[in-house]
């Protein structure tokens, strides 16, 4: 899929219709809005809510409410970052290198609220 088609669609999310649970083994399970689900499962990206779902319980994160997840390709080198942030501007609680992947966007972001992932324009 083109990646001005999935930036098309990743705009069309706004609230959404349902929670959907994400589970991985020995977690609690992280619930997913409509647009996560799209990346998640059209955009092949299950490993993207592994990461997130198995660092809720790092001792960083454990009295935050309110994530920021970022997502993104590095230009030096096509590496890419998975960042948590409590606010914008603020320095990241968990920053993780991915040597690969083949995610279709150069960033994503996900907000992370009270155990429900979801995209901001769905607040």
């Amino acid at each position: 899929m083109e990646t001005n088609i999935i930036e098309r669609n990743l705009r069309q999310f706004h609230g959404t219709e349902e929670y959907h649970k994400h589970l991985f083994p020995g977690k609690s399970p992280l619930l997913l809005t409509d647009g996560c689900m799209y990346i998640r499962d059209d955009l092949k990206a299950y490993w993207l809510f592994d990461s997130i779902l198995t660092y809720q319980n790092h001792k960083s994160l454990r009295d935050v409410n309110f994530q920021i997840w970022e997502l993104k390709q590095l230009k030096k080198d096509f590496t890419w970052l998975l960042t948590c942030r409590e606010d914008t501007g603020k320095r990241p609680l968990i920053s993780q290198s991915i040597e690969f992947s083949d995610f279709p966007v150069g960033y994503i972001r996900i907000w992370v609220i009270d155990k429900i992932a979801l995209l901001p324009s769905e607040y």
